[in-house]
Formats: structure tokens, sequence, C-alpha cells
């Protein structure tokens, strides 16, 4: 039903370019200011080349293949800590893939920390999203703490989740 694809820009781009409307006001939100698709695109790809792991999540259902969502997995810049990222098409209309993507991180999250010496995977998500503390619970993200004064003006909330790794 899906398959995770190594980064490429054409799949992409299709993704950044359809962006659900609750992942296009978290980038705004994260930001603190109006964004355009080449915009968050561009943002996405100028880390390309330090991430752990850059995938591009394809449906694979009906007779084409439809990329619908972009993971990442970064370093932090501290000792076996990462910070994960995903941003997706329509939630509604990728539903099951979204569903599918959750029990396939699920699965494979802890194995692809311990092979790769990752204590700790980080994730933020805005707290006006109504989708999205859901999703990182359903992948095995514990929430820590909801984080105030984020822009704009610093009445924004970012609540912080971890994934810790029994190495």
């Amino acid at each position: 039903m899906i398959e995770a694809r190594p980064f490429n820009d054409g799949d992409a781009w299709a993704v950044f370019q359809n962006l659900d409307g609750w992942d296009w006001l978290e980038a705004e939100a994260t930001r603190g200011a109006s964004v355009t698709a080449p915009g968050l695109f561009a943002d996405w790809r100028s880390v390309e080349s330090a991430r752990l792991l850059s995938l591009v999540l394809v449906s694979t259902r009906g007779a084409r293949s439809v990329p619908f969502a972009v993971l990442g997995l970064s370093h932090t810049g501290q000792g076996g800590v990462a910070q994960a990222a995903l941003l997706s098409r329509d939630h509604n209309r990728f539903r099951r893939e979204l569903v599918h993507a959750a029990r396939r991180i699920r699965a494979d999250m802890g194995i692809y920390a311990r092979q790769n010496g990752i204590a700790r995977i980080e994730a933020r998500c805005w707290a006006g999203h109504p989708r999205a503390a859901t999703l990182l619970q359903s992948v095995g993200f514990r929430h820590e703490a909801d984080l105030p004064g984020f822009p704009p003006k610093g009445a924004g909330t970012f609540r912080q989740f971890a994934f810790i790794s029994s190495l």
C-alpha cells in the first residue's frame, strides 16, 4: 500500500505543492510567517545532505504511484540524539496510507535507532494541529512538555515528544 523511497526532488516537490492545510499552518507557525511551497521545499532541501534518513512515502494504491509524505531524521548536534519531521499531503485523502506509515515507523524505529547508535529521537508539533500529536504517539513517541513562547509574538505553543531507544 505504501513504498518508502529515498528522497528525490520530483517526488518531494509533489508533496510540498499539495501539503495538507494543517501541515501548512504548522509550517507557518514554525516560521512565524507566511510560507510558500517553493520556500518550504527549499528549506527541506537545504539540509538534505546532512540527514541520517530522508524518504518520500508513496501510495501504491491503484494503478499509479502518488507521493504523499516526506520523512526526515536529522542530527541535533548532540551525540545519539536525532530529530524527526514528517509533512504530508491531504490527511483525509491519504488516511489509510498515513495509518500504514505509522505502523511501519512504529515497527522499524527502534531497530533503526539501535543500528545507528541513536538513543533519543525528538519531534515537535504545533499545538494547534488536530492530528499531529496523535500521529506522534501512534508511532511510539511520548509527550514530554508543552513549550510556549513561539512565533508569532510568543503566543504559539509547540508540543515536545521523544522516543527513547533501548540501545
